[in-house]
């Protein structure tokens, strides 16, 4: 069968081949750049590198940091997609390239079922702590995450005026802290702390452990030696707002400060 072009067609073609071949040549010197790019940041290349897998996408990152940043926990899948705020499918498929890359492992465990007294089977997935190249991979998702004092701050000065801020934890690398951030108000409003936390934790991609409270209820507790107040100076914390001299409080009990 012979096809007959017009003159029109015929232009046009040739000048889609002439864009090709222009493409081709520009392209041809990085494209070995590109293909191990793509090996890179594909997430379903198989690569023997178990590092070429994990940097893929925001979501990925996410579940990295929930998961580094809580070591010591285990967790089952519907509380990480919930926690990390990822739909599920999402979830599924980040979760799979890194247990596949050796950063997190699966275990069985038995969970509680509401309104019953007896347990059911579940799959929890936790840190793999003997994963090689985890302290470095946990120093450089810290050290390239927006946790710090100065980011904290912007988002809870939309709760209001600060009295007294302070923080550990992820904030200062002890991610076996029970609290990150501890912080008072004159005028304390809940709602509007927990807005600005949520919105820190969106940003970050993982969970802040707060306690907030009024001035003079902190002030109250740091006197009585609580175990709250305890938790949080007795180990390695930094303040970073002290209107209302808790610290002299502190100094002036029995805290190993």
């Amino acid at each position: 069968m012979t096809y007959r072009f017009s003159f029109w067609s015929q232009n046009i073609l040739v000048f889609i081949g002439c864009l090709i071949e222009l493409v081709s040549n520009t392209l041809q010197p990085y494209c070995r750049y590109l293909w191990k790019a793509y090996l890179c940041y594909n997430p379903r290349t198989d690569m023997a590198d178990p590092l070429s897998i994990l940097f893929g996408s925001t979501a990925r990152v996410k579940l990295l940091r929930f998961f580094l940043f809580n070591p010591s926990k285990e967790f089952i899948f519907d509380e990480i997609s919930k926690r990390a705020r990822l739909v599920r499918r999402t979830a599924k498929t980040e979760m799979s390239a890194l247990e596949k890359a050796g950063v997190i492992r699966t275990k069985n465990v038995l969970i509680d079922i509401p309104g019953k007294k007896r347990k059911m089977k579940a799959i929890a997935y936790t840190l793999n702590k003997d994963f090689q190249e985890l302290q470095a991979l946990q120093t450089f998702l810290f050290e390239t995450a927006p946790i710090d004092g100065k980011n904290l701050l912007k988002h809870l000065r939309k709760a209001g005026v600060l009295d007294f801020v302070g923080i550990a934890g992820v904030f200062v690398r002890d991610f076996e802290q029970r609290l990150d951030v501890l912080l008072a108000m004159k005028k304390m409003s809940l709602p509007a702390v927990e807005k600005a936390i949520r919105s820190l934790e969106a940003e970050v991609g993982i969970e802040i452990r707060f306690a907030a409270m009024t001035s003079e209820d902190l002030m109250y507790r740091v006197g009585m030696y609580d175990k709250l107040t305890r938790d949080f100076f007795d180990y390695k914390h930094n303040v970073i707002i002290d209107k209302i001299g808790i610290r002299d409080e502190v100094k002036s009990a029995t805290y190993r400060m």
